[in-house]
């Protein structure tokens, strides 16, 4: 498979435009549920582009049409996520050192943004005529608790007539990500009925920092399957070094390429926490959001030519499997590809930073690899 010189061109006389569209959108902030000023921003852009149907959707994410084939109801979904996993200091300044930009969200995923937006850039001054139709959804919500909600947004609006899925992502250039890993996000809360809270006077009470330590403790010990993970944090509880608390929380999360062990941790983490709480010990546990393990095979007809376009650009593929806002269409059954756009590091950190020198590459392979499927993958 060879592929189209014009695309590299086009990036070498853009090159200056690029890194400041990147850092224009990286210093837009946009931590999760916060994501409103880039939204429409991006929203913008879409228009500038000759998108139709531009809007910012019922959940908040900026979407917009190319219409390319009236005649058939199908799409293609090209996305990125838009939100930033930390909340970083205000002003966000991009800063350039040692051949990398500096900034959190400069990689993940100012970078997947960055290179839709340069796709659609290309198709529109190249005058490329696509044999699809497309929809462009710039998505919020994607990370931490933000559960995928803009991807699930999406799903729920359009799945009907989505063919399949390219989710452009941060890192790694190569990256062709295949499955899902399974995901269980929840919060433990422990609730006790105390005659009084005095650390002196009242010892022996029950103690709820002190019921959730013995929980987590015992969670700890149980035998944890290959490929599967489990975690403990942020907990919470006690307002006097000298009163006995009677409330205290935590977050929890299991991940596992495969869905039964994740359903054993839950029965797990069940029956150790009937064993702390009763009587006057309650617990709640709530869950926050739910990934299904899910995979596509790794010969489908996505993946094949994704690696061969990216085998012409010199770009070596390797399969990963992960969490993205690929995890809801492809547990949908929809075919699904996750593209990494740049080569970054240290991501969801407030030291996240990427190459500059490779990005175009990444850029590069993105454009090619939308064509090479708009070409080849049958609908």
């Amino acid at each position: 498979m060879s592929t189209d010189s014009s695309i590299h061109t086009f990036l070498k006389e853009q090159e200056t435009t690029i890194f400041e569209l990147l850092k224009e959108i990286c210093e837009i902030p946009a931590p999760t549920f916060h994501e409103e000023r880039k939204m429409l921003y991006l929203a913008d852009k879409l228009k500038a582009l000759g998108l139709t149907d531009v809007e910012i959707d019922n959940t908040g994410n900026a979407v917009g049409k190319l219409i390319m084939n009236p005649s058939n109801e199908d799409f293609t979904l090209i996305s990125a996520h838009g939100d930033t996993a930390c909340e970083a200091p205000l002003p966000i300044q991009v800063k350039e050192k040692s051949g990398h930009f500096f900034s959190h969200g400069i990689c993940d995923n100012t970078a997947g943004v960055t290179a839709v937006l340069s796709f659609l850039d290309f198709i529109k001054q190249a005058n490329i005529q696509l044999k699809k139709n497309y929809i462009i959804g710039f998505t919020v919500g994607e990370e931490g608790l933000g559960a995928k909600r803009g991807m699930k947004g999406l799903m729920t609006e359009h799945s009907q007539y989505i063919q399949y899925v390219i989710n452009v992502e941060s890192h790694d250039i190569g990256r062709v990500t295949t499955a899902c890993v399974g995901q269980v996000r929840g919060k433990i809360t422990i609730s006790t009925k105390q005659e009084g809270a005095h650390s002196w006077r009242n010892f022996g009470e029950p103690n709820a920092v002190v019921l959730l330590a013995q929980i987590i403790s015992d969670f700890s010990e149980v035998s944890v399957p290959e490929n599967s993970t489990y975690n403990f944090t942020a907990i919470k509880g006690g307002k006097s070094i000298n009163a006995i608390p009677n409330e205290a929380e935590c977050l929890f999360e299991f991940r596992s390429e495969n869905q039964e062990h994740i359903d054993l941790f839950m029965e797990q983490l069940k029956e150790i926490n009937q064993k702390y709480c009763q009587g006057g010990i309650e617990s709640n546990m709530e869950i926050l959001a739910t990934t299904k393990a899910a995979s596509l095979p790794k010969d489908h007809p996505i993946f094949t030519i994704t690696q061969q376009t990216q085998k012409a650009l010199d770009i070596k593929p390797y399969f990963k499997i992960g969490n993205t806002d690929g995890d809801v269409p492809l547990s949908l059954g929809i075919p699904t590809v996750t593209l990494g756009a740049s080569n970054g590091f240290a991501t969801h950190s407030l030291e996240e930073h990427m190459e500059k020198d490779t990005y175009l590459l990444g850029i590069e392979q993105v454009i090619s690899i939308i064509l090479a499927l708009d070409k080849e993958l049958e609908a």
